[in-house]
């Protein structure tokens, strides 16, 4: 099977669709800055080939979770969705999943999860199944975090890797940012990072996904990124590298929107395991879209309460997602077209 079709996963997952012109041009920038240090190998396919190389795949932890109080207090809906889809993802092919956010976002992050079609299930249910999802509040400020971190990467259940889906990391300097390089109330949040760290001195595969630059991951490219674009991601505060965060993972993938990187790599699972049935149908990805809404969540991008995605129309998130779903149909084509 041709490489090229990891290639066509990473490049949908970033069209760019901005109408700020301060915004516009970024998305490219940062796929390619992370390109160029991370190897010219299509991340998607990266991704995906270091996960099913692992012997006995033990579940994966799903972190998500953002907003302020005053502007998003129960979250956005950039997130929810992209977990829901790759925990639906890993449940097809016997992988369950730990979900984790604030417990002020839980609500419409488990509704999200409910509604791409995976059972929620609680302690000793979630252990004798590998087809479901647990979702579990991260506890927020500094001090919380470590014992967190440490406690749930010491259950006996071996873990596989962590994903950090649109989740804000501080800067190298430890300030919260939002997108817009105002600086957040470090107590306000969870200090997923430190879970990242914890990951890695495990060993666990880590991998970061983003599309402003403030969230997990985006310390792989801070220095290549702030070289490039200092005013575009200037802080408030005097940061040295402005509102980047500033935590390593194993892996970074800068898309357009967050929701789609995870599409994304659903989608590599399956293309790499030629299995269409991996990622759901686009009916429960809308309801996973829509669910946080009930919730209290909002477009973090314009605020409302409707069923677009930093911008994004659901028309348009629904020709992404169908897109991703050709690459798949293109894949299974040459399969026929070659007899294997």
């Amino acid at each position: 099977m041709s490489s090229y079709y990891f290639e066509y996963l990473d490049r949908v997952a970033n069209l760019e669709f901005k109408n700020r012109p301060a915004q516009q041009g970024g998305v490219e920038i940062r796929y390619q800055c992370a390109r160029q240090i991370q190897g010219d190998v299509a991340l998607t396919s990266r991704i995906v080939e270091r996960v099913l190389g692992q012997e006995g795949l033990g579940p994966v932890i799903l972190v998500t979770g953002t907003g302020n109080p005053e502007w998003l207090p129960q979250g956005e809906t950039d997130g929810p969705s992209g977990v829901a889809v790759l925990a639906r993802a890993f449940a097809a092919i016997g992988i369950p999943s730990c979900v984790l956010c604030e417990e002020r976002f839980l609500p419409g992050v488990r509704a999200a999860v409910s509604a791409a079609g995976m059972p929620l299930l609680a302690g000793a249910a979630w252990e004798r199944r590998n087809n479901g999802a647990i979702c579990l509040p991260f506890p927020t400020g500094a001090t919380a975090a470590q014992a967190f971190a440490h406690d749930l990467l010491s259950q006996p259940r071996g873990w596989s890797a962590v994903f950090f889906i649109e989740k804000p990391g501080p800067s190298s300097e430890g300030r919260f940012h939002n997108g817009s390089g105002v600086q957040k109330d470090a107590e306000w949040v969870a200090h997923a990072h430190v879970l990242a760290a914890e990951a890695r001195r495990h060993g666990l595969l880590t991998v970061g996904i983003g599309d402003g630059g403030n969230e997990i991951g985006f310390g792989v490219i801070r220095e290549a990124l702030y070289a490039r674009q200092p005013e575009r991601y200037a802080c408030r505060c005097g940061c040295s590298t402005g509102l980047l965060d500033g935590t390593d993972v194993d892996i970074l993938f800068p898309v357009s929107v967050s929701n789609w990187g995870a599409y994304a790599i659903a989608a590599a699972l399956a293309l790499r395991l030629g299995r269409e049935d991996v990622m759901p149908e686009w009916d429960e990805v809308e309801a996973s879209i829509r669910a946080p809404l009930a919730h209290g969540a909002f477009d973090g991008y314009t605020g409302m309460a409707l069923g677009s995605v930093d911008g994004v129309s659901l028309k348009a998130n629904r020709a992404v997602y169908h897109l991703f779903q050709e690459v798949l149909r293109l894949a299974d084509t040459e399969k026929l077209e070659s007899g294997s």
